[in-house]
This record gives C-alpha cells, sequence and structure tokens, in this order.
C-alpha cells in the first residue's frame, strides 16, 4: 500500500469515526459507500464489498469504543437497554459475521442498500413532542422484549456487512420514544459490542486485512473525538435532520449503483 492510499483511507476513516461520535452511528454507515466509491476515484486500486465490511466493523468498533466511553461519561447511556440490545446483537452479529465469507458481494450491497432504506423510511415517521427529550436517564423506559428481537435482527446484518447498527438510532428514537441523545449514546456502546463479535468472526475466517485495518482505525480513533466533541453543542432536532440526511444521501447513492 503506497502514501496515497495511506493517506486516503485514514482520511476516510476519520470521516467515519467523526460520524460515530457525532451521530452516534458507529461510522460503517458513512465509510461503507465511501470505501467503495471515492478510491477508484481518486485512481487508488478499488476495494472488493467483502474487505470493505472488514474495514467498516474495525472501524465501528474503535470508533464506537471511544466515542461510545465519552458519551457514557457524560451520562448518556442506559444501562438496560444497552445490555438486553447487545446481548441479543452480539449473538447473531458472530453468526454473521462468519457467514459473510460465503455470500456473493451483490447480496452484501444489496442487504445494506435494504437497510439504509429502512432507516430513511423510519426517519419520516413523526417523533413525540420535544419534551421527550428532556426526560432524564432514569427515568426514559424501553419494552425490553420487541428492543431483543430488534436487536437480533440488526446484529446479523452487523455480521454481515460491518454496518448496520445505524439503523437502531431511528428504532430507538421513532419506535421505543428514547430521548435524541440517549438513542445516541447507547446506541454506540451496543456497537462496540457488536462490532467486536462480528470482528472475531471475519477474523476467524481470514477477512481481516490488518495493515489497512490499522491505517482506517487511526483515523476513526481521531475522527471520533471530534465527534462527540460537536454533539454536544447541536441541538437534538438538528441531530435527527443531519442523520436523516446523512442516511437519505447514501441510501440514493447505494440504490444507484445496485440498479
Amino acid at each position: 500500500m503506497n502514501l496515497t492510499s495511506f493517506v486516503t483511507l485514514a482520511l476516510l476513516g476519520g470521516i467515519g469515526g467523526f460520524a460515530a461520535g457525532f451521530l452516534g452511528v458507529g461510522g460503517g454507515v458513512l465509510l461503507f459507500p465511501l470505501l467503495l466509491y471515492v478510491p477508484p476515484l481518486l485512481g487508488i486500486e478499488s476495494l472488493d464489498v467483502k474487505s470493505a465490511a472488514a474495514l467498516v466493523v474495525s472501524q465501528v468498533f474503535f470508533a464506537s469504543l471511544i466515542g461510545g466511553t465519552a458519551h457514557w461519561r457524560s451520562g448518556r447511556v442506559h444501562g438496560k437497554l444497552t445490555l438486553v440490545a447487545a446481548v441479543a446483537a452480539m449473538a447473531s452479529s458472530f453468526l454473521g459475521g462468519v457467514a459473510s465469507k460465503w455470500v456473493s458481494e451483490w447480496f452484501l450491497l444489496l442487504l445494506f442498500g435494504v437497510v439504509t432504506l429502512i432507516a430513511a423510511a423510519i426517519m419520516l415517521l413523526p417523533v413525540s413532542s420535544r419534551d421527550r427529550d428532556e426526560v432524564p436517564l432514569e427515568k426514559v423506559v424501553v419494552p425490553l422484549l420487541p428492543l431483543a428481537l430488534l436487536s437480533l435482527a440488526i446484529g446479523g446484518v452487523v455480521g454481515f456487512i460491518g454496518a448496520g447498527n445505524f439503523i437502531f438510532v431511528p428504532l430507538l428514537i421513532c419506535l421505543l420514544n428514547v430521548p435524541t441523545r440517549i438513542a445516541i449514546g447507547s446506541n454506540l456502546v451496543i456497537a462496540v459490542l457488536s462490532s467486536l463479535s462480528d470482528f472475531f468472526g471475519k477474523v476467524l475466517t481470514g477477512q481481516i486485512a490488518f495493515f489497512m485495518t490499522l491505517t482506517v482505525v487511526i483515523g476513526a480513533c481521531l475522527g471520533a473525538l471530534g465527534g462527540e466533541w460537536s454533539h454536544s453543542r447541536v441541538s437534538p432536532r438538528m441531530l435527527r435532520y443531519v442523520y436523516a440526511a446523512v442516511v437519505g444521501v447514501v441510501t440514493v447513492t447505494v440504490w444507484i449503483s445496485i440498479l
């Protein structure tokens, strides 16, 4: 890997890391398409879908670890919600990470496109009043059975494509009525555990290129710190708007390439 490739991967990792700290999405929703489409535009050798997915899960883990720790220290992580969702997602994520070795690249890209489309559709649902975002952490109640079932499904997606935790944010906000900042902080901790399980699954099946992974992770860690710092300076409503815009752009881009 030459210097240009190194710098490009580090910068792309930084963008994904910033998204993790700022929006609580792990960063995979941005990094996955960036790794697929940006290198060829710069004259750099393109990555196949499986290589991109392996880099994404590594970036998601480390960026979420840094961003999630910062959100935890700021009191934005719901313990019970995080524990239930993480345990369910870890089990299916590991299985998805192993199974991803034997599915086609077209299937992985299609799966990513479907998930982004679902996330964009959920964000179009009306949210409850602004007062919901003022509910203190200890008074937030989440129905655990629906949460566990949704987490099993999302964990499987994360296992296949390295990304997918981003759909937790609209689900928690729009369907389970979790305050925006708590949804973002909790999702980052969930992403740490589910992506770790997926990472082990991909390591066991020989899908991780360690030097490229290290390059992306360095950029992601720096980006996550900047994202978390910016997060607290933006209103919950603006965070939802930015999230919806990011997912919308990614959805259109991916579906254009699929079709």
